[in-house]
């Protein structure tokens, strides 16, 4: 295939201090030249154009860009692991917060003499922006990705709304492997821009689920994530439920382990009882992401999130009446516009009541389109100052949590290995362990450790049986 002259002209002009209109017919010739010279691809099929795959954001935009991976693959399109030998990029881009938002657009301008396609959060939910900035760009949202070779040609921008997205990539290699057992949610959160982005909740079947999970363990992975924007909200549009697709893949016969995606408390509340007896399954870690956002009643509300602290409080005692040593991971939103003294002392004092395992403190950012950002915003500094103080606790909880389990014996599963330094192992609670010096133990053995030592973010241990 010979590739278009204004897709020739848009790579030999990008980034260059002038315009086409500015050239004569002549002039374009010479510059078609050089554009075949500098890119011998463009004159060749497809099969010569290699693709450089950018992922920003969470393990959903991860799994997305495994779908991305599996189309171009099927298109006979070559994939590379280095921009530097690509002659084009994909990039999976997020938008959940400024922070992120601002590392995207720097990654895409740094980007010279290829074709860039934006998919993922802020293709769908700030497509002008890219546009504005990038005159050149092509956009296409994750449930357009039909159009995306054409986009790789072409400047395309495919931002249709609706229609179906792409079945799960079907596992290939390796010990890991994450499935997106739903993409969008049914929450009104008022600050969120990713169900902007991701839209109404689009559950996959459990059929296909099951049929990638037994692929997978049957050919050596060990440890299967299932991933969400709010897991505990599957099934809800297809007359199924998180529990029932626990109970499902469970019951496969193969050796290997669960990890359920992060859930909002609200949309299993109805249920909380059922998914606590799923957790006694020896399939399924003893890990539960629930974010909490906010320990003031105040702040939740503004928020739209659909519980109550009492609520969390409640939910969190369950959990550990009936397993103690499960790990709870949750997250905090400091500087909520509204958010006053004493909601964040509020805030902090749940926080030490529930000590999590692990703590994901981030200041509110606002992003458009969401009624938060029309809020009247607390002050950086304000904010600055009680993400240093919540952060100094976090320090200090996850390494108390981490201190008890010293001198215990657990059993782990080696997932990685990293030559000189040593293994990573789980334990049935999804704590990690490092092995120092035990990097020729092979991935997916089990153990026996004692544990003799921690940080605040992970656990250290020995082998005492194999």
């Amino acid at each position: 295939m010979r590739y278009g002259i204004s897709v020739v002209l848009d790579l030999y002009w990008k980034d260059r201090p002038f315009r086409r209109t500015h050239f004569s017919r002549d002039r374009r010739k010479d510059c078609l030249h050089q554009a075949y010279q500098t890119y011998p691809w463009l004159t060749s099929g497809e099969c010569s154009l290699r693709v450089f795959v950018k992922t920003f954001g969470c393990e959903l935009n991860r799994a997305d860009s495994e779908v991305i991976a599996e189309l171009l693959n099927c298109n006979s399109i070559g994939i590379t692991d280095s921009e530097g030998d690509a002659d084009a990029v994909v990039v999976n881009t997020c938008t959940v917060r400024e922070e992120t938002e601002s590392k995207v657009l720097q990654y895409i301008s740094s980007v010279r003499n290829k074709r860039v396609v934006a998919t993922g959060c802020m293709a769908a939910a700030q497509p002008g922006l890219l546009r504005s900035i990038y005159p050149e760009i092509s956009i296409v949202t994750i449930n357009n990705l039909h159009d995306l070779v054409r986009a790789l040609r072409d400047r395309v921008v495919s931002v249709k709304k609706g229609g179906s997205y792409p079945a799960p990539a079907p596992f290939k290699s390796g010990v890991v492997h994450t499935i997106p057992i739903s993409r969008g949610c049914i929450g009104e959160c008022s600050y969120c821009i990713a169900r902007l982005a991701r839209g109404g909740l689009s559950s996959t079947p459990p059929e296909v689920i099951l049929s990638i999970v037994e692929s997978a363990t049957s050919s050596g992975a060990l440890e299967i994530r299932l991933a969400a924007q709010d897991a505990g909200a599957y099934g809800l549009d297809i007359g199924h439920s998180l529990t029932s697709l626990l109970r499902l893949v469970a019951a496969l016969p193969y050796d290997f382990r669960i990890r359920v995606g992060m859930f909002k408390l609200s949309s299993v509340w109805a249920f909380f009882d059922e998914l606590i007896d799923c957790y006694a399954s020896k399939k399924i870690y003893k890990f539960v992401h629930m974010p909490l956002q906010s320990g003031s009643d105040h702040v939740l509300s503004l928020m739209h999130r659909g519980y109550t602290v009492g609520m969390y409080l409640e939910a969190v005692k369950r959990m550990r009446s009936r397993f103690p040593a499960i790990t709870l991971a949750t997250d905090i939103i400091v500087g909520y516009p509204g958010e006053t003294e004493d909601d964040f002392k509020e805030t902090c004092e749940v926080v030490e009541a529930i000590t999590p395992d692990k703590i994901h403190i981030s200041r509110f950012t606002p992003r458009p389109h969401t009624p938060a950002s029309l809020l009247e915003q607390v002050p950086e500094p304000v904010k600055k100052a009680r993400s240093r103080i919540l952060a100094r606790k976090k320090i200090s909880i996850q390494a108390s949590r981490n201190k008890k389990w010293i001198g215990r014996e657990v059993e782990a599963t080696i997932l990685a290995s990293r030559k000189g330094i040593g293994a990573i192992a789980r334990t049935d609670e999804y704590k990690p362990v490092l092995l120092r010096g035990a990097d020729c133990l092979a991935l997916g053995s089990r153990h026996t450790l004692e544990i003799t030592g921690c940080s605040p973010f992970s656990l250290v241990g020995k082998v005492i049986r194999r």
